[in-house]
């Protein structure tokens, strides 16, 4: 079905009138009842009643009218429409995000890229560890996500954000709470409650990396799924919590949030695919000067 049979027929429809509808087009009027011959055939039944002295829609016309304006509108924004999608102002992106301890992150890089991009669907996933996130990265599951690292995805770009320091998670009233860090030769023998060790949790491997370097074992008595369990956990006494610095923020009542020194900051990283043409994905990567301008500074944070 030719677009220019549609537009003749509208433009009938509209004037009902073959001759006004011919001026209007600037065609003859011989051809133009050609178009809506054709169409008629095409369709399959008559939509316009026409004699010597009138034009009438028949009931087929009317209903067939609606859309077919609908479909030539649709034809003139189909442009526009490419456009802005070539440019990145309209789409889909599919944003992955680690546990609770991302979230500042996560908050300031949808409100950065709303303020950009404000229609660009953004469909956030999660909360999942950072080997998990990276495995749907490459998988295309994902176009993008909030990772731990390191991560051991070697073919996915990283733009790192933000660091946070390792801090213990204790009972207020544990006797490590009252000073104003944790030591891991004071950790040692404590029992600890640590994240999954084979689900992908960065933060994990860093810790018992970490502990490894001074000649010590972590007692992990229990692995819990994510930040907030730990730090209940930790205030019921089951152990000593170990998470990123930056947990804090979840007011977990009964604990006290201190950090240890010995063990690095763990970095948070914006991952993508390095092959994907999405133009939505990179006006996101553009973004990320932008997001750590507006993340509060922390000791050793920045890369």
């Amino acid at each position: 079905m030719e677009l220019r049979h549609l537009r003749a027929f509208v433009t009938v429809a509209e004037e009902l009138s073959f001759r006004r509808a011919a001026q209007r087009l600037r065609v003859a009027q011989s051809p133009l009842s050609q178009h809506i011959k054709r169409l008629e055939r095409e369709v399959g039944v008559r939509l316009l009643w026409r004699t010597t002295r009138q034009v009438t829609l028949t009931a087929a016309g009317e209903a067939f009218l609606a859309e077919a304006r609908r479909a030539l509108a649709a034809a003139e924004a189909a442009p526009g429409v490419a456009r802005r999608a070539a440019e990145g102002q309209i789409g889909l992106i599919r944003l992955g995000f680690t546990g609770p301890a991302s979230y500042e992150v996560l908050l300031v890089m949808l409100r950065a890229f709303r303020r950009h991009r404000p229609q660009v669907r953004l469909d956030t996933v999660g909360p999942a560890y950072s080997g998990e996130l990276a495995d749907r990265l490459i998988r295309g599951d994902l176009d993008a996500a909030l990772v731990r690292v390191p991560i051991a995805a070697r073919t996915l770009q990283l733009r790192i954000l933000t660091r946070h320091r390792v801090a213990a998670v204790l009972p207020v009233s544990h006797p490590l709470a009252g000073g104003p860090a944790v030591h891991l030769d004071e950790l040692a023998g404590e029992p600890v409650i640590g994240y999954p060790a084979h689900r992908g949790a960065a933060t994990a491997d860093v810790i018992t990396s970490a502990f490894v370097r001074h000649g010590l074992l972590p007692n992990v008595v229990q692995e819990a799924p994510d930040t907030h369990t730990i730090m209940l956990l930790a205030g019921a006494g089951v152990g000593v919590g170990l998470v990123p610095e930056s947990a804090g923020h979840l007011n977990v009542p009964g604990v006290v949030v201190l950090p240890v020194p010995e063990i690095p900051p763990v970095a948070l990283a914006l991952a993508w695919r390095g092959d994907d043409q999405n133009p939505a994905l990179h006006a996101l990567v553009e973004l990320a000067d932008e997001v750590i301008d507006q993340l509060p500074a922390q000791p050793n944070e920045r890369s």
